[in-house]
């Protein structure tokens, strides 16, 4: 059976590490998160570069993470060396299975992924998860039939701010980009930009009104927050 690993990276060092490395696997590659997101494959493992054109790649991790159609994916991240532990302690919060500093002892780079592919293998598809309701308090969202209240009171939301508070629900207590938020929550077609986030986020914060919109907490040149 052909091992394939999709390899997300845009530096042609780490593509060729990955090349050497991984000889009789099928490797595909992908430029930038915008790129791999787009292909969204469901299964099988990841490499991906801690430095990508359009995201970190431990940012793109979580949002795998968080993606049902993705989430099945094994994860190995690659970082600029020497090894930090506190850098592979981040990317092990946002979701990766596997990390490296770069450039990594080949053999056991190799005998790493190849073990990783035999556990999601050895594993068997995931459960279907049934649709969810989320309730804090008085704060009640139903994603299925997209409906918010606070008490009786239904919230009057578009559906980027629906949107906005269902990824935030399923990514509480994790650090989420800006750019993530474009890249997973805004709709083809929309304005995008930065600082479109950070008005729609205001919107949003407004709608909730105290205490729940205080939750979206802003945390200084990385993004946001949602803490229940």
């Amino acid at each position: 059976m052909t091992l394939t690993a999709h390899c997300v990276t845009s530096d042609a060092g780490v593509s060729a590490f990955l090349k050497a490395a991984l000889k009789g696997f099928r490797l595909k590659f992908y430029p930038s998160a915008g790129a791999f997101l787009r292909a969204a494959p469901g299964g099988g493992l990841a490499v991906i570069d801690a430095f990508l054109p359009d995201m970190s790649g431990r940012d793109l991790a979580a949002v795998l993470r968080g993606d049902q159609k993705t989430r099945r994916l094994s994860l190995v991240l690659t970082g600029a060396g020497p090894y930090s532990p506190a850098a592979a302690a981040v990317c092990f919060d946002n979701g990766a299975d596997e990390y490296f500093a770069f450039p990594p002892e080949p053999r056991l780079f190799r005998a790493r992924l190849v073990n990783l592919l035999a556990r999601s293998c050895a594993a068997g598809p995931a459960p279907a998860e049934k649709p969810a309701e989320y309730r804090f308090k008085a704060l009640l969202v139903s994603p299925e039939a997209r409906t918010a209240q606070i008490g009786r009171a239904a919230l009057k939301l578009t559906a980027l701010e629906f949107d906005l508070l269902v990824y935030f629900l399923r990514n509480q207590g994790r650090v989420v980009s800006r750019s993530v938020l474009l890249e997973q929550v805004w709709r083809q077609g929309m304005e995008a930009g930065l600082r479109s986030v950070d008005k729609r986020i205001e919107a949003l914060r407004y709608k909730l009104g105290r205490p729940f919109g205080s939750k979206i907490k802003t945390v200084f040149g990385l993004g946001y927050i949602f803490k229940l």
